[in-house]
């Protein structure tokens, strides 16, 4: 199955497919095969296939070029700065949404999971009501739209808001504390150019502040990431234009916890400076660091 597999990669269609990673989903040698090991009682949880191994369903699947997840990953960023448009209300309405669903209706859960899940949903329920309450009474749209002084420069300075005023009949006391004040302020705002001159230089950060600017936070990206994929089976707007679905590696449904375990995988790309992301470049299976989390590939075609 691995040989076959390598072989479709470079076959006539010219398309790179998912290939088992080595020792996970592959044939063994029954001949070189040992026993498996049988845990000793008492040792508790042993591991287990059921995440690690690749479904026969997923092998040979045609994987997405990389132009593609970029087409697709631009169009989402795009609707999620405008999502961020939004007044707080709003947010508060679909996180509530994202922690009623988030840890599904399986009946089969372990006990844990269930009261995590009726946890996660009074919270969410909570939530929401507060939402639909502060929704009559908040502007549809932020105030200030899209905050973009983070990538020129011109945040606010807290030591610029700081006024020092001298009374004029102010005595000597006064006159030492108001000094100590000037003194404090000025070195506030040299530790504020430095850090501004440090940081202008450096491509995480502006990586970073792009981010926050466009509303790419745990925010409306979690939201957005974790919604709509979760509902329409490992998609999201971009990849439905694009034809591209994330799949599950051990071919299980796509479930919206799924979605939230990628969408943190993409968090962290981001706070690698877009590192983990350039991994579709040379990734046998084209997985980035959110598929690597969530133990996916995204694949063309339904």
């Amino acid at each position: 199955m691995f040989q076959s597999a390598e072989n479709e990669s470079s076959g006539q269609s010219g398309l790179a497919r998912v290939r088992s990673p080595l020792g996970i989903g592959a044939m063994a040698d029954p001949a070189t095969t040992s026993a498996p090991a049988v845990p000793a009682p008492g040792t508790g949880r042993t591991v287990s296939p059921e995440t690690l191994s690749v479904s026969a369903a997923v092998l040979g699947r045609p994987l997405a070029e990389p132009w593609r997840r970029a087409v697709a990953m631009a169009v989402d960023l795009l609707a999620v700065g405008l999502l961020s448009l939004l007044s707080g209300p709003w947010l508060a309405l679909g996180t509530g949404a994202m922690l009623i669903v988030l840890l599904g209706n399986a009946a089969t859960a372990p006990a844990a999971l269930r009261v995590a899940r009726l946890a996660c949903r009074a919270l969410g329920a909570a939530v929401v009501v507060f939402a639909v309450l502060a929704i009559g009474h908040s502007p549809i749209l932020r105030e200030r739209g899209l905050v973009l002084d983070a990538l020129v420069g011109r945040t606010e300075s807290p030591a610029m808001r700081e006024s020092v005023w001298v009374r004029p009949e102010a005595g000597t006391a006064e006159l030492r504390e108001t000094a100590g004040r000037l003194e404090r302020q000025v070195e506030a705002l040299k530790t504020e150019v430095r850090e501004r001159e440090a940081a202008g230089a450096s491509w995480v950060h502006q990586t970073k502040a792009f981010a926050a600017a466009l509303g790419v936070t745990f925010g409306w990206s979690g939201i957005y990431f974790t919604l709509l994929a979760g509902a329409l089976n490992g998609r999201t707007p971009g990849k439905a234009a694009l034809g591209l679905r994330a799949v599950k590696l051990n071919g299980q449904p796509f479930t919206f916890f799924d979605a939230f375990i990628r969408h943190g995988g993409y968090v962290a790309g981001v706070a690698m400076g877009l590192m983990g992301f350039l991994k579709v470049l040379w990734d046998p299976n084209r997985q980035t660091i959110e598929d690597r989390v969530a133990a996916t590939v995204v694949i063309r075609g339904s």
